[in-house]
């Protein structure tokens, strides 16, 4: 699993890595690595835009070294992403424009997890959870995301600040405790 923490929290795999944890102890020989980027609110497209330069290098390391391998993406709030991003390309407006992942790299990507991702599009059908609305930074076109409707949930809640632009952090800080056994769940058929 390639996990990328949410804005502000520590380096390793934020709030997010106890899902991980879950598909771990129920999979053996899984692992998970933590993406390394800055994760920051100040100069966040640039934050986020180094998530998805480091988050597609694991995914190619790691393809590179074991190519039958089966990887689950996970990400929170700003790490949601980016893990998004790398799978459906950035449309958002105001971040540079990106294409989604190379399918010789997809073939590997069994599952994706999202949490109160910004980019947030109601409709879609990898969506779980209550929001109508779409995120603060919403893709422009989410034709990329459609792709990978069979192997993503993405977790948003009415109210949430980013990814329902509501106005409730508590809400966006929910999801671990709300739908984490769920997400593992998912990633755990996806990986058997």
């Amino acid at each position: 699993m390639i996990v990328a923490r949410a804005s502000t929290e520590q380096p390793g795999q934020g709030i997010i890595g106890a899902v991980a944890t879950q598909v771990q102890q129920a999979v053996p020989g899984s692992d998970s690595e933590a993406v390394d980027y800055p994760a920051t609110l100040q100069n966040y497209q640039s934050s986020e835009a180094s998530g998805v330069v480091a988050m597609t290098k694991l995914i190619q390391d790691y393809t590179a070294r074991c190519p039958n391998s089966k990887i689950a993406l996970m990400g929170y709030s700003q790490g949601a992403q980016v893990a998004g991003d790398v799978i459906c390309g950035t449309t958002s407006n105001g971040f540079t424009a990106t294409q989604p992942l190379d399918a010789a790299l997809t073939k590997n990507i069994v599952a994706m997890i999202q949490m109160g991702d910004p980019t947030h599009v109601p409709g879609l059908t990898q969506n779980v959870g209550s929001s109508q609305n779409a995120g603060v930074f919403p893709r422009v076109n989410a034709a990329g995301c459609t792709t990978a409707s069979a192997i993503a949930q993405s977790y948003c809640d009415n109210g949430d600040t980013f990814c329902d632009s509501g106005n409730s952090i508590a809400t966006h800080l929910s999801y671990v405790n709300e739908f984490g056994t769920q997400a593992a769940q998912f990633v755990i058929s996806k990986v058997n």
